[in-house]
């Protein structure tokens, strides 16, 4: 038996252990080591290759995350210029596992082709085990999966850090995940690029909030989320139309929220306002005035006005003076 060979047995008895072991998985390990096994019927010890999907069903895919794909382009590459040099890549998968984006230097590029980490390879829990993009996307949280904490022992060379991507409704979209092929990755430095994959993920999230309402105003909510920034979108009435995973979770927002939009100041006082429209006509009238720079009739014709209209709204609201 070749010392590979060795290796690979005793990771798989290792694996069938803790989950023959009776007692409750306590970590995401453990659970995901028991998925893989029972639930998706994979043993550690298969050998084949990561399974890969058509070149039309990676267009298709792509389509389906265009912007983002197009958002994230130069953050990916920031991310790649920071950890490349380390042995690692850089890769953006759909919600499914699929490898969308592959950033690699072409040293390490006969490692991770072996390892089938390229464009339009499955990388989800039930195709490959525990891994750092398909256990990500079930856990919906960052998570880092150190080398034999892989299910499959093929695979446990690598370290993977994955952390997921959520649209403007608060559903997984996408996995941002950095891979290394070092055998000497310690631990302890896994575990920070693992906050960097996080932040950057949470970067490309608000990229993709912004441009998805790039006509409403986008305002930063008080308060702190462990998730990022807590982000509100309102439209030019100061209603709010939308509302990033943050500040769903802080806020308690749901879909169904958003059916009928809140006034802004209501949502983020927590309190309403009832100024009813005569506080808003004479509101419109101060700001008009004031862009016309004291000139009435451009005012009025700001309004959209007669000048007459206009002077009888002004006497209405004593705005004569």
């Amino acid at each position: 038996m070749t010392e590979l060979a060795k290796v690979y047995k005793e990771h798989s008895q290792k694996v069938h252990y803790a989950i023959d072991v009776k007692s409750p998985a306590h970590s995401t390990i453990a659970a995901s080591w028991r998925r893989s096994l029972l639930h998706h019927g994979i043993t550690p010890s298969q050998r084949n290759v990561a399974r890969r999907v058509t070149a039309r069903e990676l267009l298709e895919a792509r389509q389906k995350v265009e912007l983002l794909i197009h958002l994230s382009k130069p953050i990916l590459e920031q991310l790649f210029m920071t950890v490349g040099q380390t042995g690692c890549c850089v890769i953006l998968t759909d919600k499914n596992g699929i490898i969308l984006n592959c950033l690699i230097n072409d040293v390490d590029r006969p490692d991770f082709d072996q390892w089938g980490l390229t464009s339009g390879s499955i990388w989800s829990e039930d195709c490959q085990g525990t891994n750092g993009i398909g256990t990500c996307a079930i856990e919906e949280r960052p998570i880092l999966i150190h080398k034999d904490q892989h299910f499959r022992a093929k695979n446990i060379g690598m370290t993977c850090m994955g952390a997921p991507i959520f649209d403007t409704d608060g559903n997984i979209m996408a996995i941002l995940d950095v891979s290394s092929a070092r055998n000497d990755l310690q631990k302890e430095f896994a575990q920070v690029l693992t906050s960097l994959v996080s932040n950057t993920a949470n970067r490309i999230e608000t990229e993709y909030f912004r441009a998805s309402f790039d006509n409403a105003q986008i305002v930063v909510a008080e308060g702190y989320s462990a998730l990022g920034t807590p982000l509100l979108a309102s439209d030019r009435d100061d209603l709010i139309i939308g509302a990033n995973r943050a500040a769903r979770r802080m806020l308690n927002l749901h879909n169904e929220t958003f059916s009928i939009p809140i006034p802004r100041d209501d949502l983020i006082t927590g309190t309403a306002h009832s100024s009813g429209l005569k506080s808003a006509e004479r509101s419109a009238l101060r700001k008009a005035i004031s862009r016309a720079q004291g000139n009435m009739t451009s005012a009025a014709k700001e309004l959209g006005v007669s000048r007459a209209t206009f002077y009888r709204m002004l006497k209405k609201h004593d705005l004569n003076n």
